[in-house]
């Protein structure tokens, strides 16, 4: 399987590597308005339409939300899995989605290049053989067969 491939681009033209994206909040030093964006390295260049020109931003790395706020938003995804509107939303988009042939194509291809990779392949027969063990897992298993036939 082939490795992921980041392109940042930098000062010195486009560098190649695996880069690690923050979720930052920047002032422009040039018009001083506030944005929220993403940066890789500290540091954010763009493009400030009030002034009309590149400045590079000086960027403070936002903090990972804390206990309490990471179980708020994991009961508001919950509650919002649990609502019909949003579920036939996200469905029809899904759908949509599927109905693009390039969408379809790239995906086949990742999962055609996952199973030939033999760590992936390693890792998802133990993984299958520790289900097979659990008897509950077996018990449902040959119900759904039981169930076709």
């Amino acid at each position: 399987m082939k490795k992921p491939r980041v392109l940042m681009a930098g000062a010195g033209g486009q560098v190649e590597g695996l880069v690690r994206l923050e979720r930052v909040l920047v002032t422009c030093p040039a018009c001083h308005q506030s944005v929220e964006t993403v940066a890789s390295d500290g540091r954010v260049k763009g493009y400030c339409t009030v002034v009309g020109r590149y400045v590079d931003f000086p960027a403070e790395t936002a903090r990972r939300p804390d206990a309490d706020t990471r179980a708020r938003m994991s009961q508001a995804a919950r509650k919002r899995q649990q609502d019909p509107a949003y579920r036939a939303k996200i469905s029809q988009a899904a759908k949509k989605r599927w109905q693009d042939p390039e969408f379809r194509a790239r995906l086949s291809e990742l999962t055609r290049e996952r199973q030939q990779d033999p760590a992936y392949r390693a890792r998802m027969s133990e993984v299958i053989k520790k289900q097979w063990q659990d008897p509950e897992f077996r018990a449902k298993r040959s119900q759904a067969v039981k169930k076709r036939r």
